[in-house]
């Protein structure tokens, strides 16, 4: 999960200039979040139940971007993020 956020919030910056989880933002947080989860290799399916789970949970917990990238050390350990990989 934490690869996973590292990739994911430096491509959410550069994809979207506002503070609201836009398309490109969400794409980039999924994408990132395949290629982790396939570098520990889950399969596809899996991973991406995992992955759409997480951004539902990071996107209800912080409803604007700027506020999920301040707290991304808060979102790699919480429980309900981590529960989506289980």
């Amino acid at each position: 999960m934490k690869y996973c956020l590292i990739i994911a919030m430096p491509l959410i910056i550069l994809s979207s200039c506002e503070n609201t989880w836009d398309q490109e933002g969400r794409d980039a947080f999924k994408q990132a979040c395949m290629e982790d989860a396939r570098s520990q290799h889950m399969s596809d399916e899996k991973a991406k139940t995992m992955c759409d789970c997480r951004l539902e949970t990071v996107m209800k917990k912080y409803p604007k971007m700027g506020d999920a990238l301040e707290h991304m050390s808060d979102i790699a350990n919480d429980p309900d993020v981590k529960k989506c990989g289980q």
